[in-house]
């Protein structure tokens, strides 16, 4: 078989977060112009543009609907939370990318090469559709005060304070401009992590699938040694994944439940057709396709790990040494429960939690109504 290079899954993702200053060229930030560019360009896009719009929400007076537009900063602030666990784990997601060309993940098989083609091809497809739904939301996202005509007025994209009077030219001009820029920026940094983040739990269950069809295969002690060589390394492979995933996980999912919630509520405040409605619509959509994303790959994961046992049991086993036996009985054992991805044994990535976070996120959507409805 020729050597299949799976880095080139990750090539434009890996790019798109050297540009915005997040993947240096080695484990860890060394003094350089790189590391300079870096600081400047993440703290002034991302931690001072959060900044901004969360010293807002204790400046302005709080009704339920001012809540309601506090969706877009706990967005931002999630990105931040994520982005600054990547950073937090740099060498360690690193040392994950290294570990992909190993001669023991490599497709053994031109039958295993098409399986593996055929899987990413559906991957990239959520990655386009995942990209197109973030370009989509910035783009109405920015374009809101121009289409809605508020810009006479002086409105913002995002409600935010500065120590500038922003109603006032040229520093509306520029306050706009640095928002849309700060947004881009944010957007990207946090759309990469994201196809970063579930691109190895793909690659995950790819392995998985290539695990099931060698071990259909087995026809000797030393082939069946190989495939249990295999699975050991997929489980440590997943386990230094998690300890990566962790921070992420629990940043995205802590908000997920609340950010959907306050966006159908001001969706449902807003007015149909207006650009408001369409920018809320591509915000529902976008925070639920991520969210989704995440859950449908780590329920894939799951579901992939669970055929382990069956294939093993599948082998050319019977009649073979009893060496062998014992050994695919053992293997049968030890495979029995199913690989999950999690985030420090809170909640597993599957459709089931996808679900639950929907129903959560319904009934508080449906609270927040009958508290804004004029009998209460």
């Amino acid at each position: 078989m020729d050597f299949f290079n799976w880095n080139l899954m990750f090539e434009p993702t890996i790019s798109s977060l050297r540009i915005v200053g997040l993947w240096p060229k080695y484990d860890s930030y060394k003094i350089d112009a790189y590391s300079v560019y870096a600081v400047i360009s993440v703290s002034f896009f991302m931690y001072a543009n959060t900044f901004f719009q969360g010293i807002n929400i204790f400046i302005v007076e709080m009704d339920i609907q001012a809540l309601a537009a506090t969706i877009f900063v706990a967005e931002h602030i999630v990105a931040v939370l994520k982005i600054s666990g990547l950073l937090q784990n740099l060498k360690k997601i690193k040392n994950l990318m290294k570990q992909l060309n190993r001669e023991t993940f490599q497709p053994k098989s031109s039958t295993q090469l098409r399986m593996v083609e055929q899987y990413l091809q559906m991957w990239k497809m959520f990655y386009l559709i995942y990209q197109c739904g973030v370009l989509a939301l910035g783009i109405f996202w920015l374009t809101k005060p121009i289409l809605d005509k508020s810009y006479k007025s002086y409105e913002l994209p995002f409600f935010a304070w500065y120590p500038v009077d922003v109603k006032t030219s040229p520093f509306y001009q520029i306050v706009y401009l640095y928002q849309c820029v700060a947004l881009f920026y944010i957007a990207l940094a946090h759309m990469q992590l994201d196809l970063l983040s579930t691109g190895l739990m793909v690659y995950i269950g790819i392995q998985c699938d290539i695990l099931c069809d060698s071990l259909t295969h087995v026809t000797c002690l030393s082939e069946l040694m190989e495939c249990i060589k295999h699975h050991k390394k997929i489980l440590r492979f997943s386990t230094d994944f998690n300890a990566f995933l962790g921070n992420i996980i629990v940043a995205q999912f802590a908000t997920s439940v609340a950010t959907i919630a306050l966006g159908l509520f001001k969706l449902s405040l807003a007015v149909p057709g207006s650009a408001e409605f369409y920018t809320l619509v591509s915000f529902a959509l976008t925070t639920t396709l991520e969210l989704f994303l995440y859950c449908w790959v780590g329920n894939e994961v799951e579901i992939k790990s669970s055929k382990v046992p069956i294939a093993a049991w599948n082998s050319r086993w019977i009649g073979k040494s009893i060496r062998m036996q014992k050994t695919v009985l053992f293997f049968l054992m030890r495979t029995q429960k199913e690989l999950t991805i999690n985030a420090y044994n809170l909640f597993p990535l599957s459709l089931r939690t996808f679900m639950g976070i929907m129903r959560s996120s319904w009934s508080y959507f449906a609270v927040l109504r009958q508290m804004n409805s004029p009998q209460a």
